[in-house]
């Protein structure tokens, strides 16, 4: 009898000790990926940084321009062996209604322009502005309705055509680790990959995420954090587009990293940054793109107004020095 209570006991201390060591718990990851940070915040029986990094290899293995081997980057090569795999194909597929959906604004054959103007995986010189005739002679093999997914191959209309998905991979990314995490019944984090974000269900406080905006003031640097204004994230995706951090002044003027795939040159309007919220944070880094390209407010409305998404966009605008915010639902 004493025996079978002792082993009772022990049972029941083992039990507790287990049930205490997973118990859920905030979890914390940070690092550098894409060329950008990463923090994923989490709460959960345990940590999942291997799983994470394992998520982000997929990612580049699919999406990376900087990967030679990746799938992007065999199908730029006019690889007529390459087969997309399911990351490529559901990333074309939203890419290519949000092309559609923005008249070109958001096209991921702009890769050769944005090479062109010195800030792709294979940047040209940045000294001078380019010619109309340079522009002119690349635009001939740019444009979404030149390519198409058949049967799990890309086919290009001109083996010029080469695709770029840095303005929807980070979106992406925040999506499958979002994805992940619900797999494993975690009903609470932050996803934030390089300012595109997706959240669920509440802080350590126990209400819905506060995530801020970043001012969108000229700092090549990329350490200015102010923030412009704070938003609850309430089981949404974030991601915001901006010409204040990727740029360069010639003599001419500031050259920004955003290209408009129709002119083939880049931004310059009053419009300095859009952050769209929406269900899934690709969908939301696309469209974030294509309304910097296309800076009319008036437009970027009719556009929200006509989407299958539930869109929401905060607008940023230079009105005569002065930063104005439009909240367009």
């Amino acid at each position: 009898m004493k025996k079978r209570v002792f082993l009772a006991i022990a049972v029941t201390i083992t039990f507790i000790f287990c049930s205490c060591r997973r118990a859920a718990q905030p979890q914390n990851n940070v690092g550098k990926v894409f060329g950008t940070y990463y923090s994923i915040k989490y709460t959960a029986p345990e940590n999942y940084g291997q799983e994470f990094d394992s998520l982000f290899a997929v990612v580049n293995k699919s999406l990376s321009t900087f990967d030679t081997s990746s799938v992007i980057s065999r199908i730029n090569r006019s690889d007529t062996a390459v087969i997309v795999d399911f990351h490529f194909a559901t990333v074309f597929e939203d890419a290519l209604y949000v092309s559609r959906a923005t008249d070109g604004a958001f096209d991921m054959t702009v890769a050769p322009l944005v090479n062109l103007w010195g800030f792709g995986y294979d940047p040209s010189d940045t000294a001078t502005l380019k010619t109309k005739a340079e522009i002119d002679s690349i635009k001939q093999f740019v444009g979404y309705d030149k390519i198409s997914l058949e049967g799990g191959r890309l086919y290009k209309s001109d083996p010029r055509i080469k695709l770029d998905a840095s303005a929807i991979a980070k979106g992406y990314a925040c999506d499958l680790v979002g994805d992940f995490l619900e797999s494993r019944s975690v009903e609470n984090y932050l996803v934030d990959i390089g300012g595109e974000m997706v959240a669920r269900g509440v802080n350590s406080a126990g209400v819905p995420w506060r995530v801020g905006i970043v001012s969108p003031v000229d700092d090549a640097s990329q350490l200015n954090t102010d923030v412009e204004s704070i938003i609850s994230l309430d089981n949404r995706a974030l991601a915001t587009s901006g010409n204040y951090r990727q740029f360069y002044i010639t003599k001419e003027r500031k050259v920004s990293h955003t290209i408009d795939p129709v002119t083939g040159y880049p931004t310059n309007h009053k419009l300095l940054s859009a952050s769209v919220l929406a269900p899934v944070c690709d969908i939301a880094d696309a469209y974030a793109t294509s309304f910097m390209v296309i800076g009319d407010t008036a437009r970027i409305r009719e556009i929200i107004k006509a989407s299958k998404y539930d869109l929401e966009a905060v607008l940023i605008v230079d009105s005569a020095g002065h930063h104005k915010q439009l909240v367009i639902h």
